[in-house]
């Protein structure tokens, strides 16, 4: 099925994933839905507890448990369907589109694998509700999802900001071939001023690659502006975005190179941490 899936959780993000979920729907001309996870308490639960609390008049504090969990699951749910409801009202007023929403319980990777094959694309905030008040940090399982989902992931970035203009993090591997080829097909960024930038040694091979994506992305009505950079990868990409004031980072995610080792390792972290741009990862 052909559809934007938004994560909702309440935190900073909030306000920026559905702008950037809502501008997805729209280019994209697919239906939005919007999804609350409601995940399982690290707290002790009854079932945990029961082995210690079976004796005696333990029972009443074991049923008391039991009680204060089904009414903390209560208000869970509740909570969750006003987050929904108000992001549903937001989107209804500002961009006139009516989503669906729902909820589901469990972890936040075993419920995005499982609804891989009803989305297109995915969207997430860069921070959620454990790390919002940490500059250097991004949600915790930002990373696990994007390694396990093998479609498109949107990283969002607060505030909203109508992308204009995007970047292809290039290193002439598969991954990122196939990366140019989706985003030739693709309606979602015409229109847009393109950058293709590789960070590396330019060699002959590496130089034919890049006239590869450059013949691509001009025969697609893009006129790419394409440089060949020389430093660390991550604050060369990073340094070169915000001071060409690029809206959208886009990025073949596990490709084969320096770029490869970049994003399999705790520079993917790095990357989504310190940019200051959505991020969108391709595989």
């Amino acid at each position: 099925m052909s559809k934007v899936i938004a994560c909702i959780d309440g935190s900073m993000s909030t306000s920026a994933v559905c702008d950037y979920a809502a501008w997805f729907s729209q280019k994209l001309k697919i239906s939005l839905e919007l999804l609350h996870i409601i995940e399982k308490s690290t707290s002790h639960s009854a079932q945990n507890l029961s082995g210690s609390l079976g004796l005696g008049g333990r029972e009443v504090l074991l049923e008391e448990i039991i009680r204060l969990e089904e009414a903390k699951a209560k208000i869970e749910l509740q909570h969750g369907d006003i987050l929904l409801q108000e992001a549903k009202k937001y989107l209804k007023e500002n961009y006139t589109i009516e989503p669906q929403v729902f909820q589901r319980h469990g972890s936040l990777l075993d419920t995005i694998v499982a609804l891989e094959e009803d989305f297109r694309v995915l969207i997430m905030g860069k921070y959620g509700n454990q790390t919002e008040r940490l500059v250097d940090k991004i949600g915790t399982q930002i990373e696990n999802v994007v390694r396990a989902v093998h479609k498109p992931v949107l990283i969002t970035y607060s505030p909203f900001e109508e992308p204009s203009s995007f970047l292809i993090a290039f290193d002439g591997s598969p991954t990122a071939k196939v990366c140019v080829d989706r985003i030739t097909a693709s309606p979602l960024l015409k229109g847009l001023s393109a950058h293709l930038v590789y960070v590396g040694d330019a060699t002959q091979e590496i130089q034919a690659q890049i006239s590869w994506a450059e013949t691509q992305l001009q025969q697609a009505g893009f006129t790419p502006n394409t440089h060949i950079l020389q430093g660390d990868v991550e604050k060369t990409l990073i340094d070169y975005a915000n001071s060409n004031q690029i809206s959208l980072l886009v990025v073949g995610a596990y490709g084969h190179s320096r770029i490869r080792q970049f994003f399999i390792g705790s520079s993917t972290t790095k990357l989504l941490t310190r940019s200051t741009k959505p991020v969108l990862l391709l595989r």
